[in-house]
């Protein structure tokens, strides 16, 4: 694994606009009005109870992937089964937003371009970026 190191406030940088995300794109607490900051109260304590379980599971087995320490907490095909879901979520998740971004480039600025081929350079750029590393992924960022 690389040795990648990036500042405090590329770190910060980072984290601000994982927060944001398709956030701007897709107003999930539109209905709640003016109690919208209650629901991001809720979430954000759900999310926090979340991270603490993750942690956890980390500190117990630092070396192992999740789905490898699913199969060790589980067994080997139970383990194997909430892997595979596991994996599958991550993958829908990805591709929901790559459809949510194509569809918004679509919208505000190629109206002719097809929906493949936005997704396609999409899919590029990400790529590409990924294959750089954490520390151009955080220079982008900020």
């Amino acid at each position: 694994m690389e040795k990648a190191k990036i500042s405090a406030v590329q770190l910060f940088i980072l984290m601000e606009l994982f927060e944001l995300g398709s956030a701007l794109l897709v107003p999930l607490a539109i209905d709640v009005k003016q109690d919208a900051w209650l629901a991001i109260l809720l979430g954000m304590l759900g999310s926090l109870v979340l991270f603490l379980v993750y942690h956890k599971l980390y500190t117990y087995y630092p070396d192992f992937l999740p789905t490898e320490y699913m199969q060790k907490i589980l067994g080997k095909v139970l383990g194997t089964i909430f892997a595979v879901i596991y994996v599958l979520y991550f993958m829908y998740d990805a591709s929901r937003v790559l459809r949510d971004f194509g569809e918004m480039l679509l919208t505000f600025a190629y109206a002719d371009t097809p929906l493949f081929i936005a997704n396609a350079l999409l899919m590029l750029v990400i790529i590409y970026t990924i294959r750089q590393g954490i520390e151009v992924i955080a220079r982008s960022g900020e």
